[in-house]
């Protein structure tokens, strides 16, 4: 399956994922053919992409770290629950609590798993969609630091409510496509001190979970806001949630720009160790971040083309794939599939873009 933005859609098309509302509402069902009334819609909606198949490698998909229904359900527990604690100003997180046990045990029996895809989420639902999987993240940074399952539990609470402070901010700050004033970069550079005054005050909420939320953006130089923290004076907690955090944010679609692709996010986070992150933490977590992920269509350096169709932890230069092309860039008959750790001379030079991908079959060889 193929990452395609909304604006590329045609009639025809077929979609490859479910995509649910933060309260589960069915937005687009996965395996309809999309007629040009659907398409139509689904541009009318704030999603900004979605993920559909393509004709030239219909059989390939990645495995997730955890299923659809449990993030669907951890999405809409956390809405629920912020939802009645804007209404009512007490936080009942037993719902929370079930979901995350699950999600904990699901990450815990998928621990050696490669991070290929994130959820596709409208921009309304992003903060919900975000803080479920910067939970997911986190957890599985810290499952690969041996972390004991109730130290897990604590960390995914506090990392599913780590924003709560920017979920109290009205939707128009949140959405605005340009840049904020400085009266609202004030007010978004307050949340996690907000979430941690709403943390604190949960008496089932540990102390050293509600300052996940207060420390998620302080930096290891000491650059950070709300306190200027170094790293020293950091939890390790949230230096885990840090990188988790930011590498979300990078590859999601946001009103005002697309989401980077794995291989450009790595990169960023890669210039990002020792000022902003933690460097041992980053490294780990790269570890299980698929650079090439399933479903990439790539250029060797020998002309071919060539869809990714798995990828090894600590390995994520060197995949598998399958090729589409002979070095002329002619489609092939019959493709055949490489081990890149077995081809060493042969290298990824790029990967296509979402338009180029769906133009190989018309264009290449002619």
């Amino acid at each position: 399956m193929q990452r395609v933005s909304v604006g590329f859609l045609e009639a025809g098309m077929v979609a490859a994922r479910n995509v649910h509302s933060a309260e589960g509402r069915l937005l687009v069902t996965k395996d309809t053919v999309l007629s040009e009334a659907m398409v139509a819609n689904i541009q009318k909606t704030s999603l900004g992409s979605i993920y559909v198949r393509n004709p030239l490698f219909q059989d390939i998909e990645a495995e997730e770290v955890v299923t659809e229904d449990n993030r669907r359900k951890a999405v809409m527990a956390l809405k629920s629950a912020v939802t009645a604690y804007q209404k009512t100003k007490v936080l009942d997180i037993q719902p929370l609590k079930k979901v995350l046990r699950d999600l904990v045990v699901e990450i815990i029996r998928n621990r050696d798993s490669m991070i290929h895809q994130l959820d596709m989420r409208t921009y309304q639902d992003y903060i919900y969609a975000h803080s479920v999987n910067t939970c997911v993240l986190s957890v599985l940074i810290a499952v690969n630091l041996d972390y004991p399952e109730a130290k897990l539990t604590d960390l995914a609470l506090g990392t599913m409510l780590h924003d709560i402070g920017m979920m109290m901010l009205p939707d128009a700050l949140l959405l605005k496509m340009g840049n904020l004033t400085p009266e609202e970069s004030k007010l978004v550079q307050q949340h996690p001190e907000d979430g941690f005054n709403i943390l604190r005050t949960v008496r089932e909420i540990p102390i050293t979970v509600a300052h996940i939320a207060y420390q998620h953006h302080e930096r290891v130089d000491g650059k950070g806001y709300p306190r200027n923290l170094f790293a020293d004076k950091i939890l390790e907690f949230a230096k885990v949630v840090a990188v988790a955090d930011t590498f979300d944010a990078l590859v999601s679609d946001r009103p005002y720009r697309k989401g980077m692709v794995p291989h450009e996010a790595y990169e960023v986070m890669m210039a990002l160790a020792d000022s902003y992150v933690d460097r041992d933490i980053l490294h780990l977590f790269l570890t299980h971040v698929a650079i090439y992920p399933v479903g990439a269509v790539v250029q060797l350096d020998n002309g071919q083309y060539g869809v990714v169709t798995k990828v090894l932890p600590r390995l994520q230069t060197r995949p598998y794939v399958r090729l589409l092309t002979d070095r002329q860039g002619t489609l092939l008959n019959e493709q055949t599939e490489i081990d890149l750790t077995q081809y060493l001379t042969l290298m990824i030079t790029r990967v296509l873009k979402e338009k180029e991908v769906f133009e190989l079959g018309k264009t290449v060889g002619t």
